[in-house]
Order: structure tokens, then sequence, then C-alpha cells
């Protein structure tokens, strides 16, 4: 024990419990009823940097008078005559958080108030350090992300976003497995996209992957279709007959987009092919046999066909085994810049025509709805790069009529057509807008708006921004 421990050692301890809370990490002190301090530990001497022989037998108020801490505890404790606990800022510039109990004597009053203290400062340091670790743990897993999609040739994905993310984990976990993976979200999503990433991902990869759009082929037609029929089978049919999309498959993946248009006459027949990987081509009487992992797809919501009898519930449920649901592209602004990006240089590789987007248009686009999705940014993009000629620049005049008027205009927050994520982004041009106008730096920018530069850079190029630039009002 340090020298400084003899000092003001009251009576009332004895060796062992002064040892015991010489041991502690914890700071702890005990005050009388009058009140004032008889004893503290060496961990609290070291959290509030002060000396037993300078603070022992002072009162709580000569305490607080001389800025020992800016709030006590103990006063409420002998007052309420029940535990306390306050975050304290003591001398040392800590932050604690203290603990104050009663204790009773004979005859039912508060005699001693003994106090714990916990540094908060410390644990602040070890939160941020944990969610260091978390930022760097996350971007560990996107450039982990990138590395398959690359090894899967799929530069096409662009999953920066936390929702996409989230989605191509579940993809990249699911893609080893033959399960059954029931893929939905709206038109335009990219739903057969990922159905492809999924096929390419798994030890199916140099067979067959084919697919059916279930709601482009006629109902009369469906069966043939997908199982084949034997020659001579209906009027029509050819004299070989036609193995159908299922036995093509074999050993490889089949898709099937548009489940929800599936006929439900036949939804019996894809049920026992699931669970037996055997069927019947149509005017056959012997059952095939093959290997096929299936993908749907569906733009729908199943449950609720199910619910009025237009879907079979056993083939929802054995469709359903991993459901996976895409996001809208409003869902995944953050992914805008770069499927902007991706697509411009698409359209520059096909046409010979390197081109690129400028500000104004690109700030244009932050602000429409897309409810298309990234199919419709697409054709958006392509539709810009026709009009725009021999121009190398694609403005906001050559983007749709449609998207020019239906952006959601600056400041017109109360439009029922927004979404929080356009306006959230419609706020981070404002801000940026007006800051660039007066600063010439990312880092003046960055001073004003209360983020780091990075964040500043990042944002700049999300709307096409740059400081000092000539931003019209």
């Amino acid at each position: 024990m340090p020298s400084h421990a003899k000092h003001a050692v009251t009576p009332f301890f004895e060796a062992q419990m002064e040892a015991v809370f010489e041991a502690m990490a914890d700071g702890v002190w005990v005050c009388d009823a009058t009140p004032k301090l008889l004893w503290i530990n060496s961990a609290c001497e070291e959290l509030n940097d002060i000396r037993r022989e300078e603070v022992c037998g002072k009162t709580v108020e000569e305490l607080l008078g001389q800025g020992n801490f800016d709030t006590d505890v103990t006063n409420r404790v002998l007052n309420s005559k029940k535990p306390v606990a306050i975050i304290q800022k003591v001398k040392s510039g800590r932050t604690l958080l203290v603990n104050g109990v009663p204790v009773f004597d004979e005859k039912g009053d508060v005699s001693l108030v003994v106090g714990s203290e916990r540094d908060l400062t410390e644990l602040n340091l070890l939160r941020i350090e944990l969610e260091e670790k978390e930022k760097l743990h996350s971007r560990m897993q996107s450039e982990l992300l990138a590395m398959k999609l690359r090894d899967l040739k799929m530069k096409e994905i662009v999953a920066v976003s936390e929702a996409m993310e989230q989605v191509m984990d579940t993809v990249f976990r699911v893609a080893d497995f033959d399960t059954t993976v029931l893929l939905s979200g709206a038109s335009g999503t990219g739903k057969s996209m990922i159905a492809r990433v999924i096929h390419e991902g798994s030890s199916r990869r140099d067979q067959a992957f084919l697919s059916l759009n279930c709601g482009a082929i006629p109902s009369s037609l469906m069966e043939a279709e997908l199982f084949g029929y034997k020659g001579g089978a209906f009027t029509g049919a050819l004299a070989e007959g036609k193995i159908g999309l299922i036995q093509a498959a074999h050993n490889g993946t089949l898709f099937l987009d548009e489940i929800d248009a599936f006929p439900l006459e036949m939804q019996v027949k894809l049920l026992t092919f699931l669970d037996t990987q055997g069927f019947i081509p149509v005017g056959d009487t012997r059952v095939k046999q093959v290997n096929v992992r299936l993908i749907a797809a569906t733009n729908k919501n199943l449950k609720e066909k199910v619910e009025a009898g237009e879907f079979r519930e056993d083939l929802w449920f054995r469709l359903n085994v991993v459901p996976v649901r895409l996001p809208t592209l409003g869902e995944r602004r953050q992914d805008l810049p770069n499927l902007i990006r991706q697509f411009i240089q698409s359209l520059s590789e096909r046409y010979g025509v390197r081109k690129q987007l400028d500000p104004e248009a690109m700030a244009l686009l932050n602000r429409y709805a897309f409810p298309g999705n990234v199919r419709e940014l697409d054709n958006i993009l392509e539709h810009a790069f026709v009009m725009s000629g021999t121009e190398d620049v694609l403005t906001a005049l050559h983007l749709p009529e449609a998207v020019r008027l239906q952006a959601v205009p600056p400041r017109q927050f109360g439009y029922d057509g927004m979404t929080l994520d356009a306006a959230v982004s419609e706020i981070e041009y404002l801000f940026l807008k007006r800051a660039c106008k007066q600063h010439r730096r990312q880092v003046d920018i960055a001073a004003e708006i209360g983020v780091s530069q990075p964040t500043v850079a990042r944002l700049l190029k999300k709307h096409g921004l740059r400081p000092g630039g000539n931003i019209q009002k």
C-alpha cells in the first residue's frame, strides 16, 4: 500500500476491509451525516487527482467550494434516504458515474453515505475505439464484397449502401447452398441480375443458367415451355417432341421471374418437381429426374396472393426458404453516384464516345424519385446520351422532360411524393451549395457545416459541386 494510504484512516475501518477497498479499481469514499468526508481509497485519489490528507475531514460543502467536483451526491442521499446515481465532473477533468448508498444506524437514521465512482472518460474512449473498429470492420466487409464481385466478374453490381450490402451478404451466404431462393422487390430493382450472381457464386457456375419470365408466356404454353412435351402430344407439336427448360437446366440453375403469374392449375406440378426433382413431360407417362436449382422472383406480395386464393400456400412456403428483398433505388440513394458513373461508362464504351454528367444534371437526378428504380436510371442516362448528340457533357436539358418536371424542387419539403432519403439529400445539397459559394477549400467547408474533410469530399462528389464553383442560385 502506498505511504499516503496511512493518512486519515478512521478507526471504524478494520484492516481487512480497508485492504478490500484498496484493491478495487473503482473509486470508493465514505462520508458521515454531517456530511464530512471520512475516507477514500487509492483509486478515488487517482480518479479525482487528490490526496487523502488534503480532503479527508473536510465537509462536502468545502470540497464543492474548492472545485473538487461540480455537484455532490451525498446531500441527495441524506435527503432522500435512498441510493442516488449522478454524473459528476471532477477536478482531474474526468467525467465520473457516482453512486451514493445510505447506511442506516439502529434508529433508522442515515449515519454514513458510501460512494463508488467509475470513470466514464475511459468508457467513452472505449466506446469510440469500438466504433472505430466497427467502421474498420464495415470497410473490410465492403472491400471483401467488392473482391467477391470482381471474382464473379459482376462489375455491374453496385453495393455501397447498407441496404445493398445486406442483400449481397445474404446472396453470398446462400450461393453455395442448393436451397430455393425467392427474390422480391419492385420492378427494375435488379432481381434477374441478383439471380445471376447467386448462380455464378455457386458450384453450378460452369453449368447452364436459364430463365423464364412467367408473365410473358401464355398459360396454355407454360407447361410445354417448362416441362417439355412428347412428340405428337398436341396439335402443332413437333414430331420429335421438345425438352423443356427444366430438363435443359439439368445440373444448372433455372430462374423463374414473375412467379406470381404462374398458372394456378400448374402450381401443383411445380411443387412436385421442387420436392422430388422429377417431372412428366406433356403427353408422356414416364417420370424424368433432373438436378436443378430453382430461383424465383416476384414484384408482387405473394402472401397477399395466397390469402386471395391466387397462389398455393404450400408452394409459397416451398419457394420462400430464403427470401431476399431488393431495395428500391430510393432506399439505396448512396449507390446513385456509382450507378450513374457505371452506366455512363458503359454507354461510352457502347457508342465509342466519352461523355460526363454536369453538376446541374447530377443535382436534378439526386432529387428525382425513380419510380422505375435502377432500370429507369439506365434508360434516363441512355436518353440523355442520345439527345446530347456530339456534345461531351450531359446537361439537365438532355434529361427526359418527365425527370425535369417531376424532380422535387429545392426547399419544397412538404411535397407529398418526396421520400425521406430525397429530403435528406436535398438538405445536403443546399448546405453544400451555400458553403461552396463562400469557400474555396474543402477544409473550410468542413469547418462550417461541422463534418470531416473526407465527408465533404464524398458529398461534393455525390452532388456534383465544387468549392468556389460558379453555382447558380
